[in-house]
This record gives C-alpha cells, structure tokens and sequence, in this order.
C-alpha cells in the first residue's frame, strides 16, 4: 500500500531575520510538518529485500501476452477498446512500461513525496485525479528533470507556458521545479484546454503537441475524434502512454511488478520570505537559522543559485 503523507500543515507564526549585507529579509514561519508514525514504516526494509523475488522469472513470456483491461477510463472518459487499433496501441504502451520494470516500481517509491501534493492541488481546482498520471508519464515524477527540448519539472512545462501561468523562470528562480507552483499552472493550463476542446483526449493530445496543432487537426480533418485524428505519432500515443502509466501505478502486482514504499520521506515546514531591496545570499540566511545550507537548496530545487532575489518567496526548511 502506498504511503500517503501530508507534507505540512497551514500554521502561523513569526520571527523577524536581521538584515544581511545585501537587503532586508524577513522570515515568517507558516507551515508544520505532519507527523510519520514507526508503525508506518516498520516493514519497508522487509519490502525492499523480498523485491527480486517479486519479479517474476518468466517475465518474457509474461510480456508476450500480456493483455489490456477489458475496460478502462481516463478522466472519467472510457477508451474505446473495441476499437482493435486503440486496444493494440494500449497493448504497446503497457509492453513498454512494463518492460522497464525498474522505473514503474521507481513511481511507487517517489510517490509518497510527490503525489500527496499533486492530488490535493489537483482536487483543489476541481480537476481529475487522473491528471496525476500526466507528470508520472512526462517526468517519472522527477522534479529537477530537464528534457532536451527545454521543458523542465514534473509537468514538464516549457518557458514560454510556464510564464503564461504565472511562473517565475528566470536566473535565479526556475518555479517549474516548484510543485506546488508548477501544479497550479499545469492544473490552470489542463483547465483551460478543456474548456476549449470539451474533452479530455484532445485536451490531453494539446498538452502534448500544443493547442495549435490539435487546434489546426480539427479543422483540416473535420474530425473531433482524438482516436481518429491523424497527429504527430508522438502525440497519438500519448493517451496511451498514460493510461498505461494509470494501469501499472494502480495494480503494478498484477503486471509483474513489486510496489515500493520508500524508507524515508522528506518532512517540511514552510517559512516565507521577504527580500527587499536587493538581493539575500541563501548561504548567510541558512547560517543565521542554524540550517544547513546543502539541505536548504536540496528542498527548494526552484533555487538556481545561491541568491534569493528581491520579493517573496516560499521555502520548504527541511525537518529531521
């Protein structure tokens, strides 16, 4: 069973930092961390150890007839399975999923750090909780991943879409990186797209390619059908790909696979700060708090150096 955990909880509380060289900072206090019992994490190294055996030695037969659900959602929008080009293209997906084996066991083990987040936030606007298996599809719900196209974070947005929504993207702030931030502006984006296309595949197809190119499908084709739209082949197995990261996240037991529960989450509280007029090196803040600073860039990976430029700023301060 996956380990759920709230990060923090809203509190308030307050502490006035001294001035650095470069600025004034103020250091407010305003979140606490949730509690993890013993209990809950007891048996992981037990978990751990029993993993090989949980890999089946036959997993090449396995995969070769290996066979889709005979019915699943997305969004709450069923596939057309009997459909046989969408069920074999399902049938692809799942192959190559599973077929990396370590990487969707790696889903259930970062899990617990990441998602809780997502799926609040996610709830909060009102959004599908399938949309969560978006950035596991996109990012392997790795935070700092950068791909060589130039998206970056979880939801692997790009610069241009980022700004769009609100994020700071900049020498010293990347809030792609930020997930609550980043979820916020994915959420407001996937909002937006289904507001426009009324359907979640070619909202989902428009995350993917870009509202233009779904946008400029429709109308050369007359067709509003994602299953029958002739896309870019990255686009047309896009769907796919995260229904299939829905399927194995859900029941990784019933493809083979072992779920992972990892032996440590992170625990944080949140401070706000406030620089003005200049600029505050980070390295003199962490030592004036008695934080480490390692630990301190570590938790906000948003950081792109050791500088907090002039505003208002969320950290996470490491707990334990």
């Amino acid at each position: 069973m996956l380990l759920v955990l709230v990060v923090f909880l809203a509190a308030l509380a307050g502490t006035q930092l001294a001035p650095p060289d470069l600025g004034s900072v103020d250091w407010k206090e305003i979140g606490a961390p949730a509690g993890v019992t013993p209990e809950e994490v007891a048996s992981l190294r037990e978990e751990l150890l029993g993993l090989r055996e949980a890999i089946p030695a036959n997993t090449p037969q396995a995969l070769a007839s290996l066979e889709p659900p005979a019915r699943v959602d997305l969004c709450g929008q069923p596939l057309p399975l009997d459909r046989p080009e969408v069920r074999e293209r399902l049938a692809y997906e799942l192959l190559l999923t599973v077929g990396k084996p370590l990487m969707p066991m790696l889903w259930t083990r970062r899990a617990p750090a990441v998602l809780p987040e997502i799926e609040a936030r996610l709830r909060e606007a009102g959004l599908p909780d399938d949309l969560k298996y978006v950035a596991v599809a996109e990012s392997d719900l790795r935070i700092t991943v950068r791909s060589p196209a130039g998206a970056v974070g979880p939801w692997q947005l790009m610069k241009a879409t980022a700004r769009r929504y609100g994020l700071r993207v900049d020498r010293y702030v990347d809030e792609r990186m930020d997930i609550e931030r980043a979820t916020d502006a994915a959420a407001a984006y996937f909002a937006d797209l289904y507001e426009e296309f009324g359907d979640w595949f070619l909202a989902l197809a428009a995350y993917n390619a870009g509202e233009n190119a779904v946008r400029s499908a429709i109308e050369e084709q007359g067709r509003r059908d994602y299953f029958e739209l002739y896309l870019p082949e990255e686009t047309r197995r896009y769907v796919h790909r995260v229904v299939a990261a829905k399927l194995v996240f859900e029941q990784p037991e019933r493809y083979g696979l072992a779920r992972m529960t990892p032996l440590h989450v992170p625990r944080y509280r949140i401070v706000e700060v406030q620089v003005r007029p200049a600029r505050a090196d980070l390295r003199k803040l962490a030592a004036e708090h008695g934080l480490e600073y390692g630990a301190l860039r570590r938790a906000n990976p948003k950081l792109l150096g050791p500088w907090l430029p002039r505003g208002t700023h969320r950290l996470r301060v490491p707990v334990g």
